[in-house]
């Protein structure tokens, strides 16, 4: 009893005394101030109570319970912002997402004389009862009692990426999920540039102004990034005809190409490599299957423009892979009635001079 009483007279002294007296916290976290909401916020776990305020969309009360509690709530930041809705925009709680390291300038309010290394182990020592433990740490309590804990960058990239793909699943936003991992990159999270960019082809490949609208695109984040990259690279050019074939090539699918590509080459140095599993490019690849179709017309487009100018030309490697290419989309047709498309894909070839 005696501990008990020693407890509530340091919890009436500086605690209570410490955060009723601020009415602008009270007027923040409950617009009015009612007797029983306050008390029950004070009596509950400070985790609980940010997200509650989360999951309601109450961001300038949850920004100032941050503020004023950054060493309770680090354990738990990542749950918390999990918490708010996914259609709430980011750029209202942008200043709240969490970057590699935890946030400088966050500035704890002056230990109070009871607030000290001895008040620590006496509450640890003393103080059995949970819900009277979380009555009496004020936050420089915590402070001396926990430290900082912080997520790692494993923990923080993974956050963000789930994060994401549940904005997609449940609201379909999918300029939220790229103002998310845009933030994330600002705030020094580099890790998630490549996910960042798939995210960004998806936002190119969906909402496009060249897409024919009766393809009716229909493409979830999550099953995105499960397509291994051929098939990201044909949903690109999905729909396509002979004449936005070129503008599509150029604006979406050959970069895309070349990024993985170049990618895929320096994991290759790296690692020293000798399996020889890029030797042939998606744009062949994709060639080779749409001549399998018959598409000629669409593969001489393709091929026109791939050997205009070999100097600053993003299509084909070498003259030797453009040669190669049109070679073999000429064998693959079935048709007998191609003649003449055959006759001009040979035309546009580059000569090829021996040795």
């Amino acid at each position: 009893m005696a501990t008990t009483d020693r407890i509530l007279k340091i919890r009436n002294c500086s605690i209570i005394l410490i955060v009723s007296t601020d009415s602008r916290f009270i007027d923040t976290v409950f617009c009015r101030f009612s007797v029983q909401e306050y008390s029950k916020f004070r009596s509950m776990p400070i985790n609980e109570a940010a997200v509650a305020l989360a999951e309601s969309g109450k961001i300038g009360a949850l920004n100032l319970l941050f503020k004023r509690h950054p060493y309770s709530l680090s354990p738990f930041v990542l749950k918390v912002l999990a918490s708010i809705p996914e259609t709430v925009p980011i750029q209202m709680y942008g200043q709240l997402l969490p970057g590699r390291s935890f946030p400088s300038g966050v500035a704890v309010r002056q230990d109070d004389w009871v607030e000290c290394k001895k008040m620590v182990n006496f509450i640890n020592t003393s103080v059995k009862n949970y819900d009277v433990q979380i009555q009496v740490k004020t936050e420089p309590l915590v402070k001396h009692f926990l430290g900082l804990l912080w997520p790692s960058i494993d923990e923080l990239s993974k956050w963000y990426m789930d994060r994401a793909r549940a904005m997609d699943d449940f609201s379909g936003q999918l300029d939220n999920c790229l103002s998310l991992l845009e933030f994330a990159l600002r705030k020094g999270i580099s890790e998630l540039q490549q996910f960042h960019q798939d995210v960004l082809y998806l936002h190119q490949v969906i909402y496009s102004d060249d897409n024919d609208s009766e393809t009716g695109f229909n493409m979830s984040l999550v099953r995105w990034g499960e397509l291994p990259d051929y098939e990201k690279f044909k949903f690109m050019l999905k729909g396509v005809k002979e004449e936005n074939v070129t503008e599509r090539l150029h604006n979406r699918a050959i970069p895309f190409m070349r990024e993985k590509f170049h990618r895929v080459s320096l994991i290759e140095e790296v690692t020293h490599s000798t399996n020889q599993n890029l030797e042939e490019s998606f744009l062949v690849r994709w060639l080779k299957e749409i001549a399998l179709q018959n598409k000629l017309d669409m593969c001489l487009v393709v091929i026109e423009e791939g050997c205009k100018n070999f100097q600053s030309n993003v299509y084909f490697e070498t003259e030797v892979e453009a040669v190669d290419c049109a070679l073999q989309c000429i064998y693959l047709c079935t048709v007998i009635d191609r003649w003449s498309i055959m006759s001009a894909i040979l035309s546009k070839l580059p000569q090829m001079h021996g040795e």
